[in-house]
């Protein structure tokens, strides 16, 4: 029985608690509504302001990015400047030798010039053929007379053209002392100009060849080429008769 009247009592007891405990919710709940609602709203302008900073970011990083390819491209430029820049010093540098180069081999080339008008200048050692001829033509010009009275110089020209066709020719030289002495039978006027230029008619076992010469004056002639026909004329030709 006490245990039953108990087990009421408590019962009563919770249902009249139990009206403020439903009360005391239905206050709470629109409360925690509103606190969420505002820690909603909080977090939405917070999540605003963290969205703004992320767009600036990366805004930034991609200016950074950006900056970071153009330091990249002005890297590369600056690698290959660098590399034009040491090809162009090694140019140089081949230029500056060939300039040494040309420069030796310009005084190489002015001394073998020199060397060159040095033995042009230099006479050379006269052959054997060359010294009789010498000798003959000297003691021509010294002791003979052709007729007529005419005395006879050669030049060092004729001496020279005589010298190296007779060096060949051993009967040359007689041939031509013989067409010497019959002068005035042989000889013709070829030119007339600034100066009488003649020439002697040499028949020889080798061919026609012909001696030029002037006359200085009356009684002098001067002998100045000695060839065949056909290359003395060509040569005098090409020359405008110049006997010099």
């Amino acid at each position: 029985m006490e245990k039953g009247f108990r087990d009421i009592e408590e019962y009563f007891l919770s249902v009249a608690e139990n009206p403020k405990k439903t009360t005391q919710q239905k206050i709470s709940k629109p409360q925690k509504k509103i606190d969420l609602n505002r820690k909603i709203r909080n977090l939405n302008e917070k999540l605003r302001g963290k969205d703004a900073k992320i767009k600036h970011l990366y805004a930034e990083i991609s200016q950074l990015t950006k900056k970071i390819e153009e330091l990249e491209k002005e890297n590369r430029e600056l690698s290959r400047f660098k590399e034009d820049k040491t090809i162009i010093e090694n140019y140089k540098q081949q230029i500056e030798n060939l300039k040494k180069e040309i420069a030796y081999l310009k005084s190489e080339i002015a001394e073998k010039d020199k060397k060159i008008k040095s033995y042009e200048s230099s006479e050379l050692p006269k052959s054997r053929v060359e010294l009789f001829i010498e000798v003959a033509l000297n003691s021509i010009a010294t002791n003979i007379t052709v007729k007529n009275g005419l005395k006879v110089l050669f030049s060092k020209r004729f001496r020279k053209d005589i010298a190296k066709e007779v060096a060949c020719r051993p009967f040359l030289f007689e041939s031509f002392m013989s067409a010497l002495s019959r002068c005035e039978t042989t000889s013709k006027l070829l030119k007339r100009d600034k100066q009488e230029i003649y020439r002697i008619r040499v028949t020889s076992p080798y061919g026609e060849f012909r001696a030029i010469y002037t006359k200085l004056d009356k009684e002098t002639i001067k002998f100045h080429r000695f060839g065949q026909r056909d290359d003395i004329y060509k040569e005098l030709d090409t020359s405008g008769w110049s006997l010099d």
